[in-house]
């Protein structure tokens, strides 16, 4: 009886146990893979594909947007292609790392951009995401400088699509 007891309570620990950490991990997992989706297609320029991995809003990011999705898209791959037509793309990224907060996924990565001609490495990027129809997608990319200037790669990369171009 005794066994049975401390099996009961095993069990019963592991449950509550994966009741609080699986989601976490899974809320990490989804999101990183998110993260890596955007950053590989936008390395190889299918701007419409990376798309799919981006947390997209137009009136604020914790709203559901009104703009449909294909016309999301489109407003961002032209967006993204524009700024590519001017000079400046990503070319590859480097440590992409992605944690929890407070049970909300958050992140930083290195990017190598091209940016008007230039090769930059841009260390410490900030990664945020948002969580729209059960799943998670890559919403900003921001890099903290003293000015805090938007580059315009950031504004581009941006879920934002109701910025004007």
């Amino acid at each position: 009886m005794k066994k049975v007891f401390g099996i009961v309570a095993i069990i019963a620990g592991f449950s509550l146990l994966s009741a609080f950490f699986v989601p976490g991990l899974t809320d990490r997992h989804e999101s990183k893979q998110a993260a890596i989706h955007v950053l590989e297609n936008l390395k190889e320029q299918n701007f419409e594909r990376a798309f799919n991995g981006v947390h997209y809003y137009d009136a604020a990011s914790d709203l559901a947007p009104e703009t449909p999705f294909e016309e999301a898209k489109e407003i961002w791959s032209k967006r993204v292609h524009s700024l590519k037509e001017q000079g400046t793309h990503l070319v590859d990224y480097k440590n992409l790392s992605v944690e929890l907060d407070d049970t909300y996924p958050v992140g930083t990565v290195d990017l190598v951009m091209m940016i008007n001609g230039e090769e930059k490495i841009i260390k410490d990027v900030s990664v945020w995401f948002g969580h729209h129809d059960g799943k998670w997608g890559l919403g900003n990319l921001h890099y903290y400088r003293e000015n805090d200037r938007e580059e315009d790669w950031e504004k581009a990369f941006s879920g934002n699509i109701d910025r004007p171009e």
